[in-house]
């Protein structure tokens, strides 16, 4: 089973962010699902609306579906792609396809621009490396292996603008959103970048997954903090208006 609102979030040709599913894998009863990410937390136990039926995840765990006359209240729910609400009593469930916009919006948009930022920092640094690596083991000639590094992050680069000039404006309109944002997603301190990463939860043999599983072994022994993170992204801001 594949659900909406488990996904990542990614730049289109508009300039745009948008939630994207491709290439995650599906789930099945017994699964643990991601419950949490750098841009929702839904906590660990809650329903999934989908389709007309209800799922439940309790653990963390995806465990059953019920007929709505099961459910408890109140009742924290979660539709579409990511839509949260939490529902107080049966007669809220027939209003609920009618919302456009549910709980934690803005921390959501928050969470998705601060995660594409060290997404695409990382990539970079990764690009860089792996051209310096490849070319200088076969050349010596610098300015070649500059502008091999300029042309295959040039991309990116561009899209990091984007992101990163997207952050500046959405923190400067909502001045208290980081500090909304830390609330909603309520990180403990032995929370790590990599556990928080949806790129476990993609298909084996994708070029994520694998990245995820590189990289396992060496952030274990170096665990980055999403709080340092986002500080030190908040105090760069490096491509503002």
């Amino acid at each position: 089973m594949k659900f909406e609102c488990f996904y990542y979030p990614t730049l289109n040709e508009h300039d745009e962010i948008i939630k994207c599913n491709e290439d995650l894998k599906e789930f099945n009863f017994g699964d643990k699902v991601p419950t949490k990410t750098l841009y929702y937390n839904y906590g660990e136990n809650f329903a999934i609306y989908q389709n007309s039926e209800f799922f439940i995840v309790e653990d963390g765990i995806l465990t059953k579906t019920i007929p709505s006359s099961e459910l408890k209240f109140p009742l924290h729910i979660v539709f579409g792609k990511g839509t949260q609400l939490k529902i107080f009593s049966p007669k809220d469930l027939s209003s609920i396809r009618l919302l456009l916009n549910g709980e934690f919006e803005k921390e959501k948009e928050l969470g998705q621009l601060f995660c594409l930022s060290f997404m695409l920092n990382r990539l970079i640094k990764n690009t860089q490396y792996e051209i310096m690596s490849d070319l200088t083991n076969s050349s010596r000639d610098y300015n070649y292996i500059n502008e091999e590094i300029d042309l295959r992050t040039q991309k990116l680069i561009d899209e990091l603008k984007v992101v990163e000039r997207k952050f500046y404006n959405l923190t400067i309109e909502h001045p208290n959103l980081k500090d909304s944002y830390l609330n909603y997603m309520n990180f403990s301190n032995k929370e790590d970048m990599l556990e928080l990463s949806i790129n476990k939860y993609f298909k084996e043999g994708t070029n994520e997954y694998k990245h995820y599983i590189l990289t396992k072994s060496v952030w274990k022994s170096k665990p980055i903090y999403p709080k340092f993170k986002l500080d030190n992204l908040i105090n760069s801001y490096n491509y503002r208006d």
